[in-house]
């Protein structure tokens, strides 16, 4: 063998060695399962380079509108008159609390809708003078005075103080939003809570697409327990339930240690921040769908997601129905097995009584059933999927101010 050919038989000997010598690539980086993940590296699929383009920021998004369930083109086959009724509700968690029951009516051929709402006031033990107030649906206000309550009983009831008659313009297939507002100056202490007004504040959906909702509902989510990382976490792991559910890869310990705003107890609202750090079992309380709603935001325009959160607060509970039917479940705010709600000592902050509810709890909406009159929950405190009876559910979740949050696909305005 000559010198040449030797050579080149010893560099190809070489390269076979140093080729056997390179570790083993994975073969799929989803095989790789992180039980805690860093802080440094995003839970989720990186955007390749030409995608990352952002001009706008995350609450300048417009959502794309669904296709509407039961509206059919022909004309002719979609419904035009319809009969919509609902209940809106105060909430200062003691007995004491104003209640808007309304009617709103769309004749055949009518191009506007007749709205009947009727005003009273609901309590249990309580001795108070007349107390003026106003109620206003639509842009119509009708001023009143309450009775005189001398009511020595803890069985609740309620008493009837006005109602409003008003018509507000909606042709067929226009959807449109109104809204209720009702304060009322009673100044007294009831159940630990020391009131100086109470008022009302909400809004009612009317269009044939809420008298035509889908008899049931069930959409997919996978349950994220809190605990034991977040043992005051229910709101930021709801965020994460609805988040995986609409193909983000995230960890309910991701989102709180990088995107949820925090703040000391007693010096932070929870409209504004999570007052404590969910980490501290007893020692942290919670937020409101405002802080959950800047939270999911700021990490779908961190992630350049197409995704953009929506607060529902406030909305007649047919609008929740309607974004179920949709495919949009929804992170709402309840109490802990359901229970009464109750207040203690407030929080002043800047000059404002806070009274955090108790027993505060979030959890998201999946899916409803109207013939059996059922709600379906993911907790993220169970392991299995949660029914509760549909009156129950809409009454403790008004009573934690109609709160909820939805995730829609959107554009930037």
């Amino acid at each position: 063998m000559n010198k040449k050919r030797f050579f080149i038989c010893l560099l190809l000997l070489l390269a076979l060695l140093v080729s056997c010598a390179k570790p083993e690539t994975p073969a799929s980086a989803d095989t790789q399962i992180e039980t805690e993940p860093q802080t440094t590296t995003p839970e989720t699929e990186p955007i390749p380079p030409e995608q990352k383009e952002l001009s706008v920021i995350p609450g300048e998004y417009s959502p794309i509108p669904d296709e509407e369930y039961g509206l059919v083109e022909t004309p002719d086959k979609r419904p035009c008159a319809f009969e919509l009724t609902g209940r809106l509700q105060s909430s200062t968690g003691t007995p004491l609390n104003l209640y808007v029951d309304y009617v709103a009516t769309r004749e055949e051929g009518s191009d506007s809708v007749r709205i009947a709402a009727h005003l009273s006031i609901g309590h249990k033990y309580i001795v108070a003078g007349s107390f003026p107030g106003s109620f206003t649906v639509a842009g119509k206000t009708v001023n009143f005075s309450s009775h005189k309550y001398d009511y020595r009983s803890s069985e609740f009831t309620r008493n009837f103080i006005c109602t409003v008659f008003t018509h507000v313009p909606c042709g067929y297939g226009e959807d449109m939003v109104i809204d209720v507002d009702v304060k009322w100056d009673f100044d007294g202490v009831i159940s630990n809570r020391d009131f100086d007004g109470i008022t009302l504040k909400a809004k009612i959906p009317l269009g044939e697409k809420y008298a035509n909702l889908k008899t049931s509902v069930q959409n997919e989510a996978t349950v994220i327990l809190q605990k034991p990382e977040l043992p005051e976490g229910c709101e930021v792991t709801s965020l994460a339930i609805l988040l995986n559910s609409v193909g983000q890869r995230v960890s309910h310990t991701y989102l709180a240690d990088n995107f949820l705003p925090q703040g000391e107890v007693g010096k932070t609202s929870f409209y504004e921040a999570n007052v404590g750090n969910p980490r501290n079992g007893g020692r942290a309380y919670g937020c409101y769908a405002p802080v959950i709603v800047k939270t999911a935001n700021d990490y779908l325009y961190e992630f350049e997601s197409d995704y953009r959160a929506y607060d529902l607060t406030g909305y007649d509970v047919k609008e929740l129905y309607y974004q179920l039917s949709q495919g949009h479940s929804a992170v709402t705010w309840i109490t802990m097995e359901f229970a009464d709600t109750y207040v203690k000592s407030p929080w002043n902050i800047d000059g404002e009584k806070l009274y955090w509810k108790y027993p505060l709890h979030c959890v998201v909406v999946t899916g409803y059933d109207m013939e059996k009159q059922e709600i379906y929950i993911c907790d993220p405190l169970k392991k299995n999927p949660v029914t509760v009876d549909m009156e129950l559910f809409e009454q403790r979740w008004r009573q934690m101010e109609s709160q909820a949050v939805i995730l829609r696909k959107s554009v930037p305005n």
